[in-house]
This record gives structure tokens, C-alpha cells and sequence, in this order.
């Protein structure tokens, strides 16, 4: 398939039912058809995001949002936190997400003692912008029974002071076993999935693949609200925990259900695991040091015999297996599986993803076109952490998500925000693809830029290849599902600094108008 541009299109029901020419397409008008002039406007597929986590991404609306309510230091974050605490009976969490210690006058993360002068009858947790650290007060780790004496987990850490005291910063696994015990009624799982579901649809977005990260009950819950219309985008989830994943994998294996179980409003993704950290944490595993620490490689979850064992019984009965994998040495580790799987038990069509593929150096971007694996990678990033990559990473950062190795190896890598991490609107993404460019102005990579067309292909088409579903979706093509976005301007006749400054004129899904640009969405309940 071509990047085509067609003059026309033609919808019944929910479904594109012809292409082309304004004259060809006319001629299928009949005394019902309503005719829309979009007056040279942009009209895409519906974006589809990769790799987002929509519960997480609610959860910040229904919290403390560092990013949102504009807090650059810690005080205003103890502020916001004490009327938040306010408000909050006794013994019930109060919590905070989005915190970037690099954007903070402070250039810190808060303390526990810090976060104790706010409350010591509410647990709080302040969680950082990556998702894979926290930092919490006394009260939360009475609740949890954690103590200076509890040893760190497999694959985290408790930070102490140099006292040997706890300081309240929890790394990756410890961070994850907080977050789980700080966990959302099923009621305000709903309310948050709404309004993340509003504001991904007035971005354009209508399709989305779930990272999850609270195991098999919020599967469940994710399902639910999929079929109710309550979450409009069509979900693809895939199937893991951010603490125990593991036990998650082992289960759902011997459950007899593979992916693809569902229809086209949810569907069962991949199994998942995480093997190291974040990028800008940073916290990912690398093969060599850090440039910012020789002395640092990086956080790893499982040995390469773990990730075996669990993946490859996945492979051998019909799964398609992912990870987040960030480091080159995480990615390494997940190709080795991959590479051992579909030797013993060869597979077509597997297309076993992997998420991020962070540094993703030339001699694993050709592993990943042998397996035929899909890459989800983050072009955004370079705009928000940019400047720390080349830090922490050197001349790796360079190739850092390349997309432009990916189009030339003939990889269909299909584009993510990894939303909250950062911004979920695809347009941050487009153009972090386009340009590469660093909050400071730095090009990381310039090698790595590829074009417009290309990059909307990756945010649609891709990502429908991605979930096994590019026959049905991803393009604007006879036969399939009538899920558009119309954009407020000509997108090829735009200046790509002009991209960020794009907007949704509407937004369609299975041939309905879920949002129209008249301030807010329009929230459809399915019927």
C-alpha cells in the first residue's frame, strides 16, 4: 500500500465504502446522501496510539497533575498537596502524578519528611513523570508495613538517606508494589477512563493499544468500559502488571485464550513484561556505561533464562509477546527470546512487538527485521528528554527510537506516546519524528528525521499492522471501518512548525461524530 491521496471518499453505516475522485464518488449519491465540502481541510485515519495507558492517564485527571496544574517547585506541590489532603477523609490516599524534578526550581525530587509535613494521617505518593519511580510519606509505608530493615525487590530499590534512613523515593519494582497498593475504586476507574477516552478523542485518536499495568482486574475493568462505550477508542490490551507481571504471563498462558480473543471494539493483545527502566529516569539497561555514570549500566527485571521460560511457552501456544525494553541491552535480552522462539517453534506471522526499542543501535534494528518484530517507538520524547538523553547517553542518542533506520529496513514500526509520560496528542509525536528536536533546540539525530507522510503512516496503518488488524482499519481504503479525524488545515501545505498548532475539527469513530471542536467532546454511550 501507497501513501495515496485521494480527492473523496464515500461512508454507509460504519464502513468507507468507496475512494477516489469527487466525480467517481458523486456518482454513488442518492436522494439520502448527506455531502460534507471539507474546503481543502485534512482528512486522516484515526490516529492510533501504540502504547499509552489510558487508566494511568485518567487517574492523573482524578489527581494532583504536576503537569497540568503547573507546579515548578516543590512548596507548590506541598501546597496543592495540603488542600488535596483537605478534602480527603483520613486513611484514604492522596496522590500526585507527573513529577519532573528537572522542570522543578528545586532540581529534586520531595522528601519523605517533606511529604509528612503535609499529612501523616494520608498516605501520599507523589509519582515521577516516567512511571517508574515515586516518592511517598511515613503513613504510606505504616500501610504497607515497609520499614528501613525491608530488603529492596528484585529489580527496585528503597532509597535511603545517609543515616540509613528511608527518604521516601521508590525505584522501579519498589515503586510499582506502592502504586498497586494505592490502588482506584472500580467506580473511579470508570469516571477516569471517561474522561481520558474524551480527551484522546478530541485529540484524533481512535484507537488505542492499553500498556495496563495493574494486572487481570483492570483488564476486566477495560473490557467492561470498551463495550459500554464508556472508553469510545477501540481497545487492544495487552496482558501484564507493573508489579508480579510475571504471575500475570504464567496464567494467562495456561488460561487456553490467546491474542486476538475479541471483536473489534476490544481485543486481547500481547502478553507483556517490563525488563529494565526509564529512559529518563534513567534507569534503562545499557551494554555499556552511562555517559553521565561510567559506573552505571542501569536497572534489569529478569535474567535472559526467566524472560525464556515465560515467553516461549507464550510463543508456542499463540501469543504474540512484547516488553518494555529500553536499553540495548533490554532489547538484546527480548531478541534472544524472540530469535530462541520461532527457532524451536517456528511461527508466521507472529509479529511479536517490542515496546519503545529505546536505543535501538543498527545491529538489533536488523534482529528486529529477521523476527519480523514491530517496534513501538516514542518520537515525542526527543522534545521532553531530549536534552537528558545526550547527557546520559552520549552519541547513543542519536538512534534513540530510529525511525528512519525502521522505513529503510522496511520495519513497521508504528508510532506511540506512551501517554502520561508525555503529551498524548499524535501531533507532538509527528513532529518529534520530523524534526528530532530537544527542548533547547538540539537535532538528536539527524539522520533519523523522516518525512510527514511517513510518520502519519507509522500513526495509523502501522499500528493497525501492529495489533493484526491493518485488513479492517489504519487507512482510508473500500471495506474498512469509517474512523477518521478531519484537521482544521492542510496538513501538506502546513510548515511543520505549524504542526503543533494542528487541530481536531472532529473525530469519528465507526462512522459517528464522537467530538467536534465546540469546546468539549461529546461522550456516545454505545446503544
Amino acid at each position: 500500500m501507497n501513501n495515496d491521496i485521494c480527492q473523496a471518499l464515500a461512508i454507509r453505516g460504519n464502513q468507507i465504502i468507496a475512494t477516489g475522485s469527487n466525480e467517481k464518488v458523486l456518482e454513488l449519491q442518492d436522494s439520502k446522501t448527506e455531502i460534507v465540502n471539507l474546503h481543502g481541510q485534512t482528512l486522516l485515519p484515526g490516529f492510533i496510539d501504540s502504547h499509552l495507558h489510558i487508566t494511568m492517564y485518567g487517574i492523573n485527571r482524578l489527581s494532583i497533575h504536576c503537569k497540568q496544574d503547573q507546579l515548578h517547585s516543590i512548596s507548590s506541590l506541598l501546597e496543592a498537596l495540603k488542600i488535596k489532603v483537605a478534602k480527603t477523609p483520613k486513611g484514604e490516599w492522596v496522590r500526585a502524578f507527573g513529577y519532573n524534578e528537572n522542570h522543578m526550581t528545586d532540581k529534586r525530587l520531595p522528601t519523605k519528611q517533606e511529604l509528612d509535613t503535609v499529612s501523616k494521617d494520608h498516605p501520599i505518593i507523589v509519582g515521577r513523570v516516567c512511571g517508574h519511580a515515586s516518592v511517598v510519606n511515613s503513613k504510606a509505608f505504616q500501610l504497607t508495613g515497609i520499614n528501613k530493615h525491608t530488603p529492596d525487590p528484585m529489580g527496585g530499590k528503597y532509597e535511603k538517606n545517609e543515616a540509613g534512613e528511608l527518604n521516601g523515593t521508590l525505584i522501579e519494582n519498589a515503586h510499582m508494589n506502592m502504586f498497586a497498593k494505592a490502588a482506584f475504586s472500580e467506580s473511579e476507574l470508570s469516571e477516569a477512563h471517561k474522561i481520558a477516552s474524551q480527551e484522546f478523542a478530541a485529540k484524533g485518536i481512535t484507537s488505542i493499544h492499553d500498556a495496563t499495568g495493574y494486572g487481570l482486574d483492570n483488564l476486566r475493568k477495560l473490557q467492561q468500559d470498551a463495550r459500554s462505550g464508556t472508553i469510545q477508542q477501540r481497545v487492544y490490551a495487552m496482558v501484564g502488571a507493573l508489579n508480579n507481571a510475571q504471575d500475570v504471563v504464567k496464567h494467562m498462558v495456561l488460561s487456553g485464550v490467546s491474542t486476538g480473543v475479541g471483536d473489534t471494539k476490544f481485543r486481547v493483545g500481547p502478553v507483556k513484561l517490563f525488563l529494565d527502566g526509564s529512559s529518563s529516569g534513567p534507569t534503562v539497561w545499557t551494554r555499556d556505561p552511562y555517559t553521565s555514570d561510567h559506573n552505571n549500566y542501569g536497572i534489569h527485571y529478569f535474567s535472559q533464562e526467566e524472560v525464556d521460560e515465560l515467553f516461549i511457552p507464550a510463543h508456542e501456544k499463540g501469543w504474540q509477546i512484547t516488553a518494555h525494553a529500553q536499553g540495548d541491552a533490554a532489547i538484546d535480552m527480548l531478541l534472544t527470546t524472540i530469535e530462541t522462539a520461532n527457532r524451536l517453534y517456528p511461527r508466521t506471522n507472529s509479529r511479536h512487538r517490542i515496546e519503545h526499542a529505546g536505543v535501538a543501535a543498527p545491529d538489533l534494528v536488523k534482529r528486529m527485521k529477521e523476527q519480523h518484530v514491530v517496534p513501538t517507538p516514542n518520537p515525542a520524547f526527543h522534545f521532553e528528554y531530549g536534552d537528558g538523553y545526550v547527557k546520559d547517553y552520549g552519541e547513543r542518542s542519536s538512534y534513540m527510537y530510529p525511525l528512519n533506520d525502521y522505513l529503510k529496513a522496511g520495519i513497521p514500526a508504528a508510532i506511540a506516546s506512551d501517554c502520561p509520560v508525555t503529551d498524548v496528542d499524535p501531533f507532538r509525536g509527528l513532529y518529534g519524528a520530523i524534526t528530532r528536536m530537544s527542548e533547547s533546540g538540539q537535532i538528536i539525530g539527524e539522520d533519523q528525521r523522516i518525512p510527514l507522510l511517513e510518520a502519519i503512516r507509522m500513526y495509523t496503518y502501522n499500528g493497525a499492522y501492529a495489533s493484526f488488524e491493518e485488513k479492517i482499519k489504519g487507512s482510508i481504503d473500500p471495506g474498512k471501518l469509517a474512523d477518521l479525524v478531519l484537521m482544521n488545515c492542510s496538513l501538506l501545505n502546513s510548515h511543520v512548525n505549524d504542526l503543533l498548532e494542528a487541530k481536531v475539527e472532529w473525530t469519528m469513530i465507526d462512522g459517528k461524530i464522537v467530538y467536534q471542536n465546540k469546546g468539549e467532546a461529546i461522550y456516545v454511550p454505545e446503544s
